[in-house]
Order: structure tokens, then C-alpha cells, then sequence
């Protein structure tokens, strides 16, 4: 898998800057091919440090609250769904995109929505943490959550929709796409 240089970096946090501006221009910052949706799957590499540590926050909060089997198949299975959780959704849109008539316009949409999944990642790891540490009183950590989801949620459809240049429904019918992918991917992680 190629690797994120410096311009690339460069580049697609100049164009998310002008996509959260909802400016249609930021898309021609992203390397919009196969090879840049590549690059963009590093972004999974670089957020998985702070995912293990909200891992291991998780696990400290269900052990004090129920019996956890084994700790290292609950991280191992968290684990998988994080790599399956990064690459599902995408494998899905790139499956469907011919039959969807997206043809090439499908990275124009991906290689952004992989760089603004890493931002709303680092946004929402840091409201976990003040939450765990009781910094934010948790239910207001959780409306901020929630806000921020919305938000990221209005962000996503906008890629959807400027990105494989379809209408407001088609981007709404991806984006229940993904969170369909997120939800089953979510309910399939058992409690060990």
C-alpha cells in the first residue's frame, strides 16, 4: 500500500479545510484515484493508537460494571470491527459504484469521506476521555457527542453529494448506506 507523503497531507487538510466550508473547490485537493484512496487508508493506521486507548477505556468501565471473560479477545474483536469498520463502507460504495452510475466519480467521494472519518475521529476521542475522566459531566459529553455526529453526519452528506455529483436523496440513501454497514458492524460485536 503507498504511503502518504508530506504534499499529499498537505493537500487533502487544505481541501477538508474548504469542504468544511462547504466549498465545492476542496474537492480538487484530495487525490481523487485508486492509489489516493490507498494512501487514504493510512489515516486507519494513525487513529488506531487513540482507538485502543478508548479500548481500553471502555474495558475499564465494563469491567467495573460486568464480567469481561477475556480482555485480550474483547481488544482482539474490537480490533477486527475498527479494520472492518475503515474498510467495509468503502469496499460496499466501490462494489456498487457501476451499478450505482457513480463509475469513476466514487473516489472524488471516498478518498475525502476516508479524511473526514479521520477528523470526526479525532474530535470524538477527546470527548471520550474527559468524559472517562469526569472532566465533563457525562450527560453533557454525550449532547456534544451527539452534536457532533450530526454535524459530521451533514459533512458526510455533502462529500456524498458533491463528491459523486448526485442528488440530496442519492447522498442521504449513501450515508444510510454507511450507518447500515457502522450499525450491523456495531451489532455484531459481542460482548466478551
Amino acid at each position: 500500500m503507498p504511503f502518504l507523503s508530506s504534499a499529499d497531507i498537505a493537500g487533502a487538510l487544505h481541501g477538508l479545510s474548504r469542504v468544511l466550508r462547504f466549498d465545492k473547490e476542496g474537492f480538487e485537493y484530495f487525490d481523487a484515484s485508486a492509489r489516493g484512496l490507498l494512501k487514504s487508508f493510512w489515516l486507519a493506521v494513525v487513529v488506531l493508537p487513540l482507538y485502543l486507548i478508548g479500548v481500553g477505556l471502555d474495558l475499564s468501565v465494563i469491567s467495573d460494571t460486568q464480567m469481561v471473560l477475556d480482555p485480550v479477545r474483547y481488544v482482539i474483536v474490537k480490533v477486527i470491527a475498527y479494520v472492518i469498520g475503515w474498510v467495509a463502507f468503502p469496499l460496499a460504495i466501490l462494489t456498487l459504484s457501476e451499478t450505482l452510475g457513480f463509475g469513476s466519480r466514487v473516489f472524488h467521494f471516498l478518498v475525502p469521506f476516508n479524511w473526514l472519518y479521520f477528523m470526526v475521529w479525532n474530535v470524538l476521542f477527546p470527548l471520550k476521555v474527559v468524559a472517562h475522566l469526569g472532566v465533563l459531566p457525562t450527560d453533557f459529553a454525550l449532547f456534544l457527542t451527539l452534536i457532533t455526529i450530526v454535524v459530521a453526519l451533514i459533512y458526510f452528506a455533502f462529500l456524498a453529494r458533491e463528491g459523486l455529483q448526485v442528488s440530496w436523496w442519492s447522498a442521504v440513501g449513501v450515508l444510510v448506506l454507511s450507518l447500515t454497514i457502522d450499525i450491523f458492524i456495531e451489532t455484531l460485536q459481542p460482548l466478551v
